[in-house]
């Protein structure tokens, strides 16, 4: 008993860290085919939200080798990674390199190809990494569902640890709802509305009280996410992304370095609203003071900036979504 105990403190702590690291990287952050080795999954399911209400309850893990953002051995309760969708013709899952430190073919191409004037929204965008995280659950929903035990859930980032870690935050005491502590947690309610890439949400997030704790047998069945990850190299990445072996590139094709962020300002560069410096008459008149709003950039993707953010799913990776989410907190 005494060790079950020292896990379950050790899990208080640091579950605790995990919660407010993901409160901090919100705004950085479904699908059928996904990134995982089936032979390591073993027996454990995978769920997938269906339309309609659900709750879950999140179990903590320990996390392994290959975790980007926690040491091996430490409680985690979410896996977040960066992974490529839809690679080549077989429309491959990748999770990228680039997160452990090692070059990725993709992103690579990428830098290529903005720094050639390519457009961004077209052809540059496509080949950046999502934001995925992959979470142990227990479906809440009463049923069968709920005698399936410990399941895995994949998801966009952006449907949902976005919501909850930004729920989490106290926004009066500025503590944590650490609501994957198995003692002290909570149960999470969201709702899961359309269906397709275009039409696909995810709303209501909120934290419901647990009428009991995560039992030790659940704690037992959650399992290492990092373990069942498929890590590719990069000579396999090269291979799918580009139909052919990384030996066979071209002995005139050009290394690019080019800095993420000076490639996202590059890129919607053109997108800035224009200085009117030559219609500007002699003598400076007073003119009216424009709101935040009217100054603000267009958005890249043709929503209105200020009004619909959060409302698509292009704001997820948007490189002007903190600009926007400021101006409609001012509004």
């Amino acid at each position: 008993m005494a060790k079950r105990k020292s896990m379950r403190e050790k899990m208080h702590d640091k579950l605790k860290d995990r919660t407010k690291e993901s409160y901090k990287t919100r705004d950085s952050g479904g699908g059928l085919k996904n990134y995982f080795d089936n032979e390591k999954i073993g027996d454990t399911p995978t769920w997938w939200a269906g339309k309609g209400d659900h709750i879950i309850d999140i179990i903590p893990y320990f996390a392994g080798a290959h975790d980007p953002h926690n040491k091996e051995g430490e409680p985690a309760y979410v896996l977040n990674l960066e992974v490529h969708r839809y690679v080549g013709p077989m429309d491959a899952m990748i999770v990228c390199p680039a997160q452990y430190n090692l070059p990725c073919p993709i992103c690579e191409e990428g830098r290529k190809l903005n720094s050639e004037k390519a457009d961004y929204k077209t052809v540059v965008k496509p080949l950046k990494p999502s934001r995925r995280v992959v979470y142990n659950v227990i479906v809440r929903d009463g049923g069968d569902m709920e005698k399936k035990g410990v399941q895995i859930f994949e998801i966009a980032h952006w449907f949902m640890e976005k919501h909850l870690a930004k729920i989490a935050k106290d926004p009066r005491g500025g503590g944590y709802t650490v609501f994957s502590d198995p003692d002290d947690g909570r149960s999470i309610s969201f709702e899961r509305t359309g269906t397709g890439s275009e039409n696909t949400g995810y709303s209501g997030h909120r934290f419901v009280d647990r009428p009991e704790i995560i039992t030790d047998d659940e704690l037992a069945e959650a399992i290492c996410l990092d373990d069942i990850i498929e890590l590719k190299d990069y000579e396999e990445i090269y291979e799918l992304f580009h139909g052919k072996n990384a030996d066979a590139k071209e002995e005139e094709e050009e290394e690019y370095e080019v800095d993420n962020d000076a490639m996202v300002d590059e890129a919607y560069e053109s997108e800035e609203p224009e200085e009117e410096a030559e219609e500007k008459p002699p003598k400076r008149k007073k003119r009216e003071k424009k709101s935040r709003k009217q100054r603000a950039p267009k958005c890249p993707h043709g929503h209105v900036i200020g009004e619909d953010v959060d409302e698509y799913e292009d704001c997820e990776d948007c490189v002007m979504y903190d600009q926007c989410n400021d101006i409609a907190d001012e509004m």
